[in-house]
């Protein structure tokens, strides 16, 4: 038996630039596919991404259909598949919804929970008809977990509690065991966010940095370009000379998502 999770490689700890290799390292077919999938999305690599994922978006395996659809809705909002990208969106809620009426175990409940969040705040999208989340989040593995904070800060950041969406991101940081980069990135980026809407600019480069220093040994550049609107040129200040061809790429996919 596997134990199936959603978005593998987010939920899994490792040293940064050591990626590839956990991709690698895992054992099932299926769990090893969204993970490299998962690798292709942060790196900014869409087409390959949804390559993978167009395969598992009628998974009978929920947590496999989960991740395929949030990569694939995501991914195609950068290449400007409307339709696909759609398609992506609705296959999530389809699984929500599912998750409502049946009575499904409550760690497959919260993750199905957690996709709809993703499917909805991170578009700024109402989430309405949504119920609660933060009961659910304990269900969830702890990279998981470190994620949906993210998630659940950002939303409270466009509800306007800036500091207390920063302070969501400092305490789940502090109480996390082990280093999660992907999840960990997010949360910087949305700290860097709080700070800088508060003219904290000393306090929002720093976590910029920090951010940075988890997601560049891997290549991963996608967290930048989704946050490039709101972070208010912090990238041009902390990455642009550090690292001027990742910017360039950073800048050529903030293009492509915004159309998207």
């Amino acid at each position: 038996m596997c134990d199936y999770v959603v978005l593998p490689l987010l939920n899994s700890s490792f040293e940064p630039g050591r990626a590839r290799e956990v991709v690698e390292g895992f054992v099932d077919v299926d769990l090893r596919n969204i993970a490299r999938a998962e690798l292709f999305y942060f790196m900014g690599q869409a087409e390959e991404c949804c390559e993978i994922t167009r395969g598992y978006l009628s998974s009978r395996v929920i947590e496999l259909k989960l991740s395929a659809c949030i990569l694939y809705g995501y991914s195609n909002l950068t290449l400007g598949n409307v339709a696909a990208a759609k398609r992506g969106m609705e296959g999530i809620q389809s699984c929500v919804k599912l998750a409502m009426k049946k009575k499904v175990p409550k760690d497959v409940y919260a993750s199905c929970l957690l996709a709809g969040y993703v499917g909805a705040v991170l578009l700024h999208l109402p989430t309405d008809g949504l119920p609660a989340f933060g009961e659910y989040s304990r269900m969830l593995p702890e990279g998981l977990r470190l994620f949906a904070t993210y998630v659940m800060a950002h939303h409270t950041y466009l509800n306007g509690e800036i500091w207390s969406a920063y302070g969501m991101g400092k305490a789940a940081l502090f109480m996390a065991e082990r280093s999660y980069p992907i999840s960990m990135t997010y949360i910087h980026c949305m700290m860097a966010v709080c700070a800088i809407n508060r003219k904290h600019k000393q306090e929002a480069q720093e976590e910029m940095l920090r951010s940075w220093e988890l997601a560049k040994m891997d290549g991963f550049l996608e967290p930048f370009i989704e946050h490039h609107g709101l972070l208010r040129g912090l990238i041009e200040a902390c990455i642009r000379n550090r690292d001027p061809e990742a910017y360039q790429r950073i800048t050529e996919g903030v293009i492509s998502f915004s159309r998207g």
